[in-house]
């Protein structure tokens, strides 16, 4: 069970983690908290469906306006948002389009998902194909591998 692996990784490493979620609707924290013990590392998680939410939160309106909430912007400031709302070392953040039909003239299942591990951000384009559950079950997956995969052994 790789949400398990992560919480397991993130206390021997003595990190916490937090999120902001727009697409995913919960969906990420929901897995996460499904683990017992993991209040140990998890500080909460944030969705922040409508682009009032993500603009109340961090994103910044010029963002918005400029690049969209679907968008590789939104999706760093929306991450570098919960870091530090959360005094987290590791955030991640999602937002796209799960459907079912075009949003900001967007394909469905276009996502971008932000991960920050101490003073390192990534960032992920992704063009996902399914209904709005696998977009979005999709998503998680990506999440908890690629989580792992930066926070190392």
């Amino acid at each position: 069970m790789e949400a398990k692996d992560l919480l397991d990784r993130l206390i021997a490493k003595n990190m916490t983690l937090s999120a902001m979620e727009s697409l995913t609707g919960g969906l990420f924290g929901a897995f996460f908290t499904a683990i017992p013990g993991a209040s140990k590392a998890f500080r909460g998680s944030l969705v922040t469906y409508c682009d009032e939410a993500k603009e109340k939160f961090g994103v910044r309106r010029e963002t918005l306006e400029s690049h969209g909430a679907i968008s590789a912007e939104c999706a760093k400031e929306m991450c570098l948002a919960a870091s530090s709302l959360f005094e987290s070392d590791v955030a991640i953040s999602f937002t796209g389009n799960a459907g079912p039909t075009a949003d900001e003239g967007k394909p469905v299942g276009l996502v971008y998902v932000g991960i920050k591990v101490k003073e390192d951000y990534y960032g992920y384009r992704l063009d996902l194909e399914g209904d709005r559950e696998r977009i979005r079950r999709q998503l998680v997956d990506f999440a908890f591998a690629r989580l792992m995969e930066k926070i190392g052994e």
